[in-house]
């Protein structure tokens, strides 16, 4: 939109480039702290590269500590504008990580929030139902995450299927999402037991999991162990110009969360917007992502019998599946429209300076 754009992150090396014409500048991780990366060199590294440019708002990302506190107090000592993008609450639900998280939110995190100038929440969970969020309702504004219409569309495709040797005519069930403890919330291995359930009925249907993390080995196990390894299909990490493939490909997109931690669901809107009918868990952010009965169908958390009724459901009634797919399409193109959602958030941006 005619905006310079710098993107500041940690990553596992050090690199720098443009992409899409904008700068990304990557510090290289020093240690990780269960999800969040640790960088001795942040401080530095971001006061040098305040204080060279001239920059009118900072935009920090609220997903996992450390980065966020930086940038704020960053933000306050060069007088520049601050916008928190808050995605989630930060909750675990282990009694160590669980302790540490409530330290964490009656602290840093309620000062960061004070700290701020605006906050920017991609959750409508967040923003009706966050108790870490009520005090701050009147800086608070709600921006959804978008998609690409143009880009995330229906065109059909079968490369997945040739590429994986599945059947023609076989129904596939799709999961994406990181593969690791830190990331059990996403409820994968709810989605695995009720796919036993899924073959009981509809014997040529099929389990693809997109992603990659330190628990493939155990959903791998899981599958073994119930018996429907040869029907579950593990991709590894794939690119987002493929994965919309897969999308594409895909009869049901699911994501089974078990936690408020999903405080969105980005696979549910970019399953939508190539036509795919959804189903999730009703709870954090899905709840009101999934217009149960119009573009997808909600199932209580941690429920794998009820999981598999409804994807039984959707895999045999097409006609119900193919209309939910419609549905979600246009919900995605009136709602989660990436031009719509940029226009909102540069509105915002510029009445803040």
């Amino acid at each position: 939109m005619g905006h310079n754009v710098t993107v500041l992150c940690s990553y596992q090396d050090e690199k720098e480039e443009i992409i899409d014409g904008m700068q990304i500048i990557r510090i290289k991780t020093s240690f990780k702290i269960s999800r969040t990366p640790i960088s001795i060199r942040l401080l530095n590294s971001m006061r040098k590269l305040i204080s060279k440019n001239d920059f009118d708002i900072i935009n920090v990302n609220l997903s996992v500590p450390f980065f966020p506190e930086i940038a704020a107090l960053m933000s306050k000592l060069y007088k520049i504008p601050c916008v928190l993008t808050y995605h989630n609450d930060i909750i675990k639900e282990e009694p160590f990580m669980k302790f540490i998280t409530t330290i964490y939110n009656i602290t840093l995190n309620k000062l960061l929030l004070n700290s701020v100038d605006l906050i920017i929440t991609s959750s409508p969970f967040c923003y009706n139902e966050s108790k870490f969020l009520k005090p701050f309702k009147d800086k608070l504004t709600l921006i959804p995450p978008g998609v690409d219409i143009e880009k995330y569309s229906s065109y059909k495709s079968s490369n997945i299927k040739s590429k994986y040797n599945i059947p023609h005519d076989s129904k596939i069930v799709l999961f994406a999402g990181v593969m690791s403890k830190s990331h059990a919330h996403k409820g994968l291995k709810y989605l695995i037991k009720s796919f036993k359930n899924v073959l009981n009925e509809i014997n040529d249907s099929y389990l693809v999991l997109v992603g990659d993390g330190d628990m493939v080995s155990e959903y791998k196990e899981l599958g073994k162990k119930i018996g429907i390894s040869a029907n579950v299909i593990f991709t590894g990490f794939i690119l987002e110009d493929e994965l919309i493939d897969y999308y594409r490909c895909a009869d049901i997109v699911v994501l089974p969360s078990t936690t408020i931690q999903e405080g969105f669901g980005m696979v549910l809107i970019e399953g939508n917007a190539c036509k795919k009918p959804v189903i999730g868990t009703k709870i954090g952010g899905i709840q009101y992502v999934i217009k149960d009965g119009e573009t997808g169908l909600l199932v209580p958390p941690k429920d794998s019998k009820a999981l598999a009724n409804s994807i039984i459901k959707l895999l045999k009634d097409k006609k119900t599946a193919e209309k939910m797919g419609i549905n979600g399409r246009k919900l995605v193109e009136d709602k989660y429209n990436w031009d719509h959602l940029s226009e909102m958030t540069e509105k915002v941006y510029k009445e803040l300076i």
